[in-house]
């Protein structure tokens, strides 16, 4: 039996790389962020534990629990942020048949083909996928792909030009004065809840 020539075997090799051809992206760990949130849920920490015996000696059980649970979540948040990119880190795959992302804080991850995509946004910072449920034309649900937290994010818009089949609508970032704004109000809410929480 002879064997394959090798031209085609090249070839063959070519044209399967060119099938499977894909961009990948996945987020950045950074050393320096999980020291810092280290860093503040220890300090978070000590004044839980410095705060403890004064509350607990005044016998105000309800200032006690909101004040101690304040703090003690603030550390664990803090801690878990800061092992976030090391447990779940964002991914995102762009290639000939779709997109495949997995979210910063939802580790499941999402495929979406290019025959299901309604609508393609792109913006430097954000990206908005809207697209149709598998086996179904009559729903839209969208896909927000987060690039902000994905290494190489200058590439990102290129590589959905070069391989989305859908005519993507660019967006600009939103200026200062927006970020201000949902910065204020995210304040605002927080504020709102501690307190609701302080009574």
């Amino acid at each position: 039996m002879q064997g394959q020539d090798p031209d085609q075997e090249s070839l063959s090799s070519s044209c399967e790389e060119q099938d499977d051809a894909q961009d990948n992206f996945v987020e950045a760990r950074e050393p320096a962020e999980l020291m810092f949130c280290i860093i503040l849920s220890a300090a978070y920490a000590g004044l839980a534990r410095y705060c403890w015996e004064p509350l607990q000696t005044a016998g105000q059980f309800k200032l006690f629990v909101c004040v101690e649970g304040f703090f003690i979540t603030i550390s664990l948040l803090a801690l878990l942020l800061g092992l976030r990119p090391y447990l779940s880190p964002s991914q995102l795959q762009i290639g000939k048949h779709g997109v495949k992302y997995r979210g910063p804080y939802w580790p499941q991850r999402k495929t979406v083909n290019w025959d299901q995509m309604f609508r393609l946004y792109l913006s430097p910072q954000l990206i908005i996928v809207l697209y149709h449920p598998a086996h179904k034309k009559t729903g839209v649900r969208p896909l927000i792909i987060q690039s902000a937290y994905l290494a190489d994010r200058d590439k990102i818009i290129d590589s959905f030009v070069k391989y989305a089949l859908v005519q993507p609508i660019f967006l600009a970032n939103p200026d200062w004065i927006t970020k201000g704004f949902l910065l204020l109000i995210y304040g605002l809410i927080i504020a709102w809840i501690l307190a609701m929480l302080l009574g």
